[in-house]
């Protein structure tokens, strides 16, 4: 395998997290299999391709998912889908569970995480000690049922047509490398674009990508659907760190059933008028509408309130654009 020894530049960070990568952001595109190493010789990624007949059925799955559309902060829209499991949310989730994924379509759910085994193993065959290290980490700290089988990882998602904007990953266990499949057809563009190192990697159909997301910068350059029926698929399989706090499969049931006896119980309590002060405390206050879009446009929650035509003009193209 070819080895790319790169050199990391000085970048204001501000001039790039969370805006669109460009073309401009590169100098060199690397469009054959290579091991990534800085100006030590320490690994920073590895691109290579794998032969067709192994994600075949991968493929096809990835193109029949239902995927879900969600609007992001700053106007972004994603289309994605996650699978393997899901740590424990205060609020909407007490409790760890698999994704909807696993649940609505089963056969499709083990057709994508049984594929995690076999890209475990590029992932040992070429980068042995990072694969060592994750799988130690994972090992010490998250229970076998919250793993996927064979494999270091937790949890997934597949990002279809998106342009990700510049971004850390955040979450995931640290010092250890996300792995990355990705299916084109009809597609122009679409490059993993990392401009502290100067470089983009080509991203072509059926390549595998390992690096660490949370240390490197990255972002998606714009690309084109040139044929009827073309595609951009990616497929990231990762190891989330608050899996962690998972218990067996029986306690995170008991969890889960404890938790909706309270909320019922609460309910009832508040539809009868018999709440104590003390357990007003715990209901979370409800928010107003305005909050929710104000938190998903990153609009200040100061500006809750204030007339449309005295908010910042920035504010109001943000809600203008929202409405549409």
């Amino acid at each position: 395998m070819k080895v790319i020894q790169l050199q990391r530049q000085n970048i204001n960070y501000k001039d790039y997290i969370k805006r669109p990568a460009n073309n401009t952001d590169y100098k060199t595109l690397i469009k054959e299999d290579c091991m990534l190493v800085d100006q030590d010789n320490q690994i920073l990624g590895i691109y290579i391709t794998i032969p067709p007949l192994k994600t075949k059925l991968l493929r096809e799955v990835v193109k029949r998912v239902h995927y879900q559309t969600n609007r992001r902060t700053q106007g972004l829209t994603t289309t994605s889908r996650i699978f393997g499991y899901m740590p424990r949310e205060t609020i909407r989730k007490d409790y760890c569970s698999s994704t909807a994924l696993a649940r609505q379509n089963p056969k499709y759910h083990t057709i994508i995480t049984n594929f995690a085994e076999t890209l475990s193993e590029y992932y040992k065959d070429t980068c042995p000690e990072i694969f060592s290290k994750h799988q130690a980490a994972v090992k010490e700290k998250i229970k076998d049922e919250w793993t996927i089988v064979g494999t270091p990882f937790t949890s997934g998602i597949i990002n279809k047509d998106n342009q990700l904007n510049y971004h850390y990953d955040r979450g995931n266990i640290k010092k250890v490398y996300s792995n990355m499949v990705a299916f084109k057809s009809g597609c122009e563009g679409g490059y993993l674009c990392m401009p502290e190192y100067g470089i983009a990697l080509e991203i072509k159909d059926n390549s595998c990508t390992f690096f660490d997301g949370q240390e490197i910068l990255h972002g998606v350059t714009p690309f084109e659907i040139i044929e009827q029926g073309g595609y951009r698929y990616t497929l990231v399989y990762y190891s989330l760190q608050q899996m962690w706090k998972c218990e067996d499969v029986n306690m995170e049931i008991a969890r889960f059933r404890n938790r909706k006896t309270d909320r019922e119980k609460t309910r009832l309590k508040r539809m009868r008028g018999e709440l104590e002060v003390d357990e007003l405390k715990d209901i979370p206050k409800e928010k107003s509408r305005n909050y929710n879009i104000f938190k998903e446009l990153n609009i200040p929650i100061k500006f809750i309130g204030t007339p449309f035509t005295r908010l910042p003009k920035e504010y109001q193209k943000r809600l203008n654009d929202y409405k549409r």
